[in-house]
């Protein structure tokens, strides 16, 4: 049996032959070809179905699957039939596979389209996993379900049992300015890029949402009260929408953690700051003597990174990375001590007027 590679609806452009070979009769030829003209013709001599299967792997539009026994007859061109187009409902054992692809790649925002509770806690565990053991740094964003998107009980309550400083709850739900509504599980795709694409260095709070009409217009206290809790709000500002306040769920502090750490700017910026620190180590891994001067020129090069994140004002002054006085460098492993403070935007100004 001939199948085509992926399940689309592409699948039905591709034909098939089975014919005698034309250069050794005791073999048969296999040749796919593409009715649209966009991949080259294919030709497969194989000798049976177990080097048939075998040879069609490297086919670029189909697979061969053995059906047996049956007698391998010549078939003319054949097309392919049956293709369907869609996307089916991704379960939770789908998610755990993806969560393992994904693993090792490289990226800041991970958006995830799922409202099911389970695969958001999942999702959470896999990143802190990532982030203890891997020491590969990236933010969550999360949403609910769309019926719930008035509900801001609903929303803070995701925000609670998320609580961590890489994780955003997007409550973000209403008309675009492309004339389509969309729900806060589909703005949580636009929060991602937002975050993915705003330097570590600088707030969106106050950021334009491409908004026309928010699906609720939350009031005074309901936007306190979800801020509070760590919900990413977008709240009306005239004719706009703005973020109110770029923050993130962490609201119960864990141990090395302070209440700035809830604000988005800050976080990214820990994050950015230890990855390039990490990916410099890896690139000096096994290339430097584990003593005072091989430590020391990995402390150079970091210093010198710190110093281009200072000037764009991603970190506080009085910076310093030394050697770990609490920990022994030995063997094929060497302890660092990074201290620094990342910067935050002002946000709320309180002025005093003593009237003369």
């Amino acid at each position: 049996m001939i199948e085509a590679r992926y399940p689309g609806l592409r699948g039905n452009d591709f034909e098939y032959m089975i014919r005698a070979s034309l250069v050794d009769a005791t073999k048969k030829e296999i040749i796919v070809r593409d009715t649209k003209g966009i991949y080259d013709t294919e030709t497969f001599t194989v000798s049976d179905k177990a080097a048939a299967e075998e040879a069609l792997k490297k086919s670029n539009m189909v697979r061969f699957k053995s059906t047996g026994v049956v007698v391998w007859a010549d078939v003319a061109y054949t097309a392919l039939t049956g293709a369907v187009s869609g996307s089916a409902t991704i379960t939770a054992s789908d998610w755990s596979r993806i969560f393992n692809r994904v693993d090792g790649l490289t990226f800041d925002v991970f958006y995830l389209p799922s409202t099911d509770a389970a695969v958001q806690a999942a999702a959470k565990q896999w990143l802190l996993d990532r982030r203890t053991k891997a020491r590969r740094l990236a933010q969550l964003v999360v949403a609910g379900l769309p019926l719930d998107d008035t509900d801001i009980d609903k929303h803070n309550a995701r925000s609670r049992a998320m609580n961590g400083r890489y994780i955003v709850n997007c409550s973000l739900a209403g008309t675009h300015t492309n004339g389509k509504t969309y729900n806060s599980v589909q703005w949580g795709a636009w929060v991602a890029g937002l975050m993915a694409g705003t330097p570590a260095n600088k707030s969106f709070t106050g950021a334009k949402v491409p908004m026309t009409q928010a699906t609720i217009d939350w009031s005074h206290s309901e936007v306190i009260k979800g801020l509070a809790e760590g919900t990413l709000m977008a709240t009306r500002d005239g004719y706009d929408y703005i973020i109110e306040s770029a923050v993130n769920t962490l609201t119960t502090m864990g141990a090395g953690e302070r209440e700035d750490f809830g604000k988005i700017r800050v976080s990214m910026t820990i994050d950015q700051v230890l990855n390039d620190i990490y990916s410099t180590a890896k690139k000096w891994k096994a290339k430097l003597d584990n003593d005072k001067d091989g430590r020391g020129m990995f402390i150079a090069a970091v210093l010198e990174y710190l110093a281009i994140r200072r000037s764009q004002k991603a970190i506080d002054e009085g910076y310093t990375f030394t050697e770990d006085p609490n920990n022994v460098s030995d063997f094929d492993y060497a302890y660092f001590k990074l201290f620094a403070k990342p910067l935050d935007a002002i946000e709320a100004f309180y002025i005093t007027w003593e009237v003369a």
